[in-house]
């Protein structure tokens, strides 16, 4: 399967391509550059599937260079305004497109098991915690936002923390605090290839799929 990485240059991006490198099953395409839009603007674009750890303008670029193009895609980057979130998922008529904001081997079981608790403790406080690089922006990143939405339901307020510290790959948390005991849910990421294994084990799944928006959640 032949992969193309939009973002190439970034610390998700190059574990992307090291392991794309030693994979059987797997040949680097193209590495893109997320910065550089004359890069961009010079791809290829000739591949099974796209990987994307980029930004979200480089992501609307790459869908006006995709016009007429069915190339499936897998979308690592977040922070994108409503307005391109949709037009994202409007790609889903042109092309099989998997968006995500956490593809991390194992978060799509961390995430039901803190639906299922908040469910079950509807009188518990419940906090949302990350840890990332002290690079990082300081604001809540997509996969706290993402949880904090899909924990809404239950109708409670959720508290968020945010820290910054030194290289760290990522550290989420979902506390419930019954007041006389507690629980802890913690997802650790050892390193940044977490991430990218599961990219590509969506780009695997991905191509072959009929033409539709999806999440990792419809993984099987």
């Amino acid at each position: 399967m032949r992969v193309a990485v939009l973002g190439a240059g970034g610390k998700v991006g190059r574990e992307v391509l090291a392991q794309i490198r030693i994979a059987d099953d797997l040949t680097l395409a193209e590495g893109i550059s997320g910065k550089d839009g004359s890069a961009l603007a010079a791809a290829r674009l000739d591949a099974d599937v796209l990987i994307d750890f980029s930004a979200p303008q480089a992501v609307m670029q790459l869908l006006d260079r995709l016009a007429g193009n069915p190339l499936p895609l897998v979308i690592g980057t977040t922070g994108f305004s409503a307005e391109q979130s949709a037009r994202l998922r409007a790609e889903g008529t042109c092309r099989p497109i998997l968006i995500g904001a956490n593809f991390t081997l194992g978060f799509e079981a961390f995430r039901r098991a803190g639906q299922m608790l908040a469910s079950a403790l509807p009188d518990a406080a419940l906090t949302v915690a990350e840890t990332y690089n002290a690079q990082k922006k300081p604001d809540a990143s997509g996969t706290t936002k993402a949880l904090v939405a899909d924990l809404s339901g239950t109708g409670r307020e959720i508290a968020t923390e945010i820290h910054r510290l030194g290289d760290t790959p990522g550290i989420n948390e979902l506390r419930f605090d019954l007041g006389v005991a507690g629980i802890s849910l913690t997802l650790s990421v050892a390193s940044r290839a977490a991430y990218a294994a599961g990219a590509l084990a969506a780009a695997r799944w991905l191509v072959g799929q009929p033409n539709g928006a999806y999440a990792p959640s419809d993984i099987s």
